[in-house]
């Protein structure tokens, strides 16, 4: 035991303050900083003493049910990334709304992203362009790859529609009926919208088993357990962290034979727009996760190497937010340059919002009528402002059918964006 003097000093260390509250770094990674890492047994005297100490500031988020006792520390990094998400989310958001051009196209494309990273991660076979044409056609899904795309973009318009709805068990059922529609085969079919009764396993991508979902007989109550924590505990949690621990633990409980992580992910996007966080619409979290590597897979082990400690998977996920934001942030800044080209190019307001709808989604096309439709103009009037698009590069005419639509020419835009944004500022 320390005494209260040795515990505060301790607390107001170099070490402690650098590599907990400005970082939060594991026993290895710290190990392998430390001068101390050359003493084996004066190193594991000083990692336990981090470890007490961390604990001892710690949140607990205690599952009795499964006599596993997750926990978290709220450093300072923690903090400044909910205030800095929150921040340039807000920021974002509340400029995406002030563009009204481009407003539902924006979030429509946000949520189309999130559909397709989703299912591409979870391993859905497919591209970018096809799984874009497949979600604005309106076609029934001819494959088991549509249907995981269908199912994650109805998913995330459940969510939506039903934000105000309390978390509940069925509400979890009912995500996960909707993530797995028409994807599930054999024995698993039978379990869609259900917990599995049976054990199920995680394999890496070398066939070695990652973890082990809890027994079957106390997910009920696992489950039961995890929302109460999450909605009502007794402590402060920011919103953004509710919704972290809820993909955790759902991720750990493993409550179904398949769409776990689907299902995880989307109850993160559930939890955080219950408590009116807009911003989160924007974003696509599994397309952070698929550029990652396997960081997304080390933050779940780092966990469980470190006593339970929910901090390192948090830490990444806040990451991947202000990560995905900064994605974000640079679209919304493209959109606003296009605005440039009004002058020189002698274009008027609805051909300008007209190229910042179609930059969203090179593969998204327009028809005259439709364009005509957009800005209450007659159809000869659509018909020229395109055609003159199409003259100055920005658009290309295809045959469709016996109809004519058009295509945003991207990288012709981006380059005549570039040289105004030059020009504007010399």
């Amino acid at each position: 035991m320390f005494s209260p003097k040795e515990d505060f000093d301790f607390m107001n260390s170099e070490t402690w303050l650098k590599y907990t509250h400005e970082r939060y770094l594991g026993e290895d990674e710290l190990k392998h900083r430390s001068n101390l890492g050359h003493e084996p047994l004066k190193w594991d005297e000083y990692w336990q003493r981090i470890m007490v100490t961390r604990k001892r500031g710690a949140v607990p988020v205690f599952l009795d049910s499964i006599n596993l006792k997750f926990w978290f520390f709220p450093s300072d990094s923690i903090q400044k990334k909910l205030i800095e998400i929150e921040r340039l989310g807000t920021q974002l958001y509340d400029k995406i709304v002030a563009h009204s051009e481009f407003k539902e196209s924006f979030l429509a494309d946000a949520e189309i992203e999130e559909a397709i990273s989703s299912a591409i991660y979870e391993g859905a076979n497919t591209t970018r362009a096809k799984a874009k044409q497949l979600l604005e056609s309106g076609k029934r899904p001819a494959s088991k790859d549509d249907w995981m795309l269908l199912n994650n973009f109805e998913a995330l318009n459940w969510i939506k529609e039903n934000r105000s709805n309390q978390l509940t068990t069925d509400s979890i059922l009912k995500i996960h009926q909707i993530v797995t529609k028409n994807t599930l085969t054999g024995d698993d079919a039978n379990f869609c919208g259900k917990f599995r009764n049976d054990s199920v396993v995680v394999n890496s991508a070398l066939g070695r088993i990652v973890h082990e979902g809890i027994h079957f007989s106390k997910i009920n109550d696992a489950i039961k357990e995890t929302i109460q924590k999450v909605t009502s505990h007794p402590r402060y949690l920011h919103p953004l962290i509710k919704g972290i621990l809820l993909h955790y633990l759902i991720a750990y409980i493993h409550p179904f034979f398949d769409g776990n992580g689907r299902t995880a992910r989307t109850l993160f996007y559930f939890k955080s727009m219950k408590h009116d966080l807009k911003f989160v619409e924007l974003l696509s979290i599994s397309a952070h996760l698929k550029n990652s590597g396997n960081h997304y897979e080390r933050a779940f082990e780092k966990v469980k190497k470190h006593d339970w400690d929910l901090t390192y998977f948090i830490d990444y996920c806040l990451e991947s937010l202000l990560a995905a934001l900064k994605i974000v942030e640079g679209k919304v800044a493209y959109l606003i340059k296009i605005n440039l080209l009004k002058v020189p190019f002698s274009i008027n307001e609805n051909q300008i919002g007209l190229l910042q709808r179609l930059a969203l989604n090179k593969y998204r096309p327009v028809s005259i009528e439709k364009y005509a439709e957009e800005i209450n103009k007659s159809r000869e009037v659509a018909r020229q402002e395109l055609k003159t698009l199409v003259e100055l590069g920005f658009l290309r005419e295809e045959k469709s059918g016996k109809k004519f639509v058009y295509f945003v020419e991207s990288k012709k835009l981006k380059e005549k964006v570039s040289h105004e944004e030059v020009m504007s500022i010399l």
